[in-house]
């Protein structure tokens, strides 16, 4: 029925603040939204047809993550995206193995939304299709 996650969309204060911080993870801007002439959106892609939609909202308050607690975008080689956001002056986590065998780092935006960048291994849970216990 359904093929993949399109999108997700996030509320920013600073639309060319959060452009800015995304480009540096190597996201390549699709299309603009406007309204009455003035860019309020935009849609930046990761890779084919995957894409990260946000949208300025300057009487944005703290991020709350009720219900959706983030997103995760998956890499070939961590330790290379590890170096390239190093390079970039992008901060993020210790690299960690996840309980499911899947090597992690966590990052925020410059509004304080959280996500996961992850690299699969040969047992990840998400390959094998087994019980994992939570620590955490």
């Amino acid at each position: 029925m359904f093929k993949r996650i399109a999108h997700v969309c996030l509320d920013v204060k600073d639309l060319q603040r959060s452009i800015d911080y995304y480009s540096k993870l190597g996201f390549k801007t699709k299309f603009q939204f406007t309204r009455k002439g003035q860019d309020f959106g935009v849609y930046l892609e990761i890779a084919e047809n995957n894409y990260i939609e946000i949208f300025e909202n300057k009487d944005l308050g703290p991020v709350i993550n009720n219900g959706l607690k983030h997103f995760c975008l998956e890499a070939d080689d961590l330790d290379l995206v590890m170096k390239n956001l190093t390079a970039q002056g992008v901060d993020f986590t210790e690299k960690k193995l996840g309980c499911d065998n899947t090597w992690q780092i966590w990052l925020k935006d410059p509004d304080g939304n959280a996500f996961e960048v992850h690299q699969y291994t040969a047992t990840s849970a998400q390959q094998k299709g087994q019980v994992v216990e939570a620590d955490w």
